[in-house]
């Protein structure tokens, strides 16, 4: 058993969204949980990058990196957007 992941977009490079191919805008959600694959929408190269660190995240109580509680920010490879990742309990 583990946790759901809450995956929101808090920053963006562009203006409105971000340059790349999926146009990732602030306030996007994506729910992960143990059978989603990459959630539709989200760039792949994000995905990839959040992966490792949604799956610490689903089977443990805390991890060193998080802020506050419960929840990290990542940043996509190419710099263009930040994603908050928050444990739903």
């Amino acid at each position: 058993m583990g946790y759901d992941i809450k995956c929101e977009v808090v920053s963006v490079a562009g203006e409105k969204h971000c340059n790349g191919d999926a146009k990732i805008s602030i306030g996007n959600i994506f729910i992960v949980g143990l059978k989603t694959p990459a959630p539709d929408g989200m760039c792949a190269k994000s995905f990839a990058a959040l992966y490792p660190v949604i799956t610490a995240m689903r089977f443990s109580e805390a991890t060193t990196w998080e802020k506050g509680r419960g929840y990290c920010d990542v940043v996509c490879p190419d710099g263009r957007a930040t994603y908050r990742l928050t444990r739903l309990k």
